[in-house]
């Protein structure tokens, strides 16, 4: 990840190995060269956590060469990786004089990893509201089996928190902050007292009401959560414009704290 003071934008420039063999070192030490800490490769990072955690499942030794249709997998995805190159990302992330300031939060999962992403709205006297990507983070699920609503409150969770650690870095007045889930399980538990819920969901509701107290939770489907975008497998020549991934879907122009997106 490289800042373009010319530009005031962020580039990556990922190396690229041309080999076709791997071992399950090379793939953790391919993975660790892919430095974003801001999570804006979202998606393309989620699929690498993925693909190792797959290794781990397998009982492929560090040093044992990966199967050849395995192999063939990780090589068509760290060749799309010299498409990062052509990824501009803007600094600036709010227009001129905004009328208003509303930090939006999305989490989704997958059966093998959740996640949360995080957009600044500017809201101005104009239609021409804009919305921009400010992080991500995703994890993979645990190898022991998780439910999904147990999973879509693990999200929660972690959006809850990086929502809480975005807004203590930002040097802004925000005027609203809406969390978004497309998991009406999870909602209802968040809405619910601790003590009326069982010991790993209460302890995770305790949390999330303790970090939102003061934030609006509401519905929104897949198709309109950009989180869900973490996990289909996009390589970066697919990440490379995609608008839903770095300025949100369209609807976001008229969300507010009583919207529910279907």
């Amino acid at each position: 990840m490289m800042w373009n003071n010319c530009e005031d934008a962020f580039l990556f420039d990922i190396y690229t190995s041309s080999i076709t063999e791997f071992t399950k070192r090379d793939v953790l030490s391919q993975i660790a060269r892919l430095f974003d800490p801001l999570g804006l490769l979202g998606p393309v990072i989620s699929k690498a956590k993925i693909f190792l955690q797959r290794l781990w499942l397998l009982q492929i030794d560090f040093s044992q060469k990966l199967p050849s249709d395995i192999a063939q997998e990780w090589y068509s995805f760290t060749a799309s990786l010299s498409y990062v190159k052509n990824i501009k990302i803007p600094r600036i992330v709010l227009r001129p004089n905004p009328k208003e300031i509303i930090l939006h939060g999305f989490s989704d999962v997958l059966e093998k990893a959740y996640g949360a992403v995080i957009y600044l709205q500017s809201v101005c006297d104009s239609s021409d509201n804009n919305t921009f990507l400010l992080c991500s983070k995703s994890r993979v699920a645990p190898i022991k089996s998780v439910t999904i609503p147990r999973l879509e409150l693990a999200a929660c969770l972690l959006l809850a928190q990086l929502t809480r650690k975005v807004l203590n870095a930002l040097k802004l007045k925000i005027d609203q902050v809406l969390l978004w889930t497309d998991s009406t399980i999870a909602l209802s538990w968040i809405d619910t007292p601790p003590h009326l819920l069982k010991t790993f969901v209460s302890n995770r509701v305790t949390q999330i009401q303790e970090l939102t107290k003061e934030y609006h939770w509401a519905h929104i489907t897949s198709k309109n959560n950009p989180a869900d975008l973490l996990f289909r497998g996009i390589d970066a020549q697919f990440l490379v414009n995609n608008q839903f991934w770095f300025q949100g879907h369209d609807s976001f122009n008229s969300l507010n704290s009583e919207t529910e997106l279907n």
